[in-house]
Formats: structure tokens, sequence, C-alpha cells
């Protein structure tokens, strides 16, 4: 029989991912639809990973993910460089939004891990198909 799907999931996750402001609570939504039709029972839940600056690194620029870091601390307050980021109405520089990557990043990593560790054929991250960061 074929290795049940791996499903990435914690509840400080998607509390985390439910604090975006364009689409809040959207990650509770979507985990009570996956409770209400007994998904649960027919996959394997696993806890993801944060990732580090390092492995954000590895796609992202430094120059982006300073900018990152600065606006999830200070706000953007409009920020000229955060356009040229793509971050701005569809994409919004909130505080906490350095934290937030982290998180969806290191969901995906925990994802493509467990795929290339043979522990799955299917690696679901909800949430980390909602945003679209720029490289």
């Amino acid at each position: 029989m074929a290795a049940a799907p791996v499903y990435v999931y914690s509840p400080e996750y998607v509390a985390l991912c439910d604090s975006l402001c364009k689409v809040p609570k959207r990650a509770s939504m979507v985990h009570s639809l996956i409770e209400a039709y007994s998904l649960l029972d027919h996959m394997k839940i696993v806890k993801p990973k944060v990732a580090s600056m390092e492995e954000m690194a590895t796609f992202h620029t430094d120059a982006y993910l300073q900018h990152l870091q600065k606006v999830s601390e200070e706000g953007d307050d409009d920020h000229p460089e955060s356009v040229e980021y793509g971050l701005g109405y569809d994409c919004p520089a909130t505080e906490g939004i350095f934290e937030y990557a982290a998180a969806v990043g290191g969901a995906t990593i925990t994802a493509a891990q467990c795929l290339l560790d043979g522990k799955c054929k299917v690696a679901i991250n909800w949430p980390g198909g909602w945003h679209h960061a720029k490289k």
C-alpha cells in the first residue's frame, strides 16, 4: 500500500497563517474542511519547521530578506522599495510578514524533505500556495 499523503500542519502554523490581513482565518477554514471531510484519517500530519535566514537566502536575495525584516518590525509606511519587491496591495508588507514568510517557507521545505526522504508521494502545505513572493 502506498504511503499516506503528508499534511504539513500544526495549530501554531495555522494561527500564524490566519493572521494575514488579506486572508484572515483562511488557514483555519481550510483545516476545518479537512477535518469535516475526515481527510485527516487518510493523511500523516508532519509539523512544519521554520525556515532559517540561510535557507531563505538560497532563493531570495539578502536585500529582499533584509527589507522584509525591516518592514516586518517597523511597518511598511509606503516604503518605495516595497513595490520593487512585489509587496503592496495584493501582498501587503504587514507587521510580522517576515515571520510568516519564514513559517511558510519552512513548511514548504518540510514538505519537500518528506518527498525527498521517500516518506510520501504527496505532501501538502495548503497555506504555501497563497503567497507569490518574488525572488
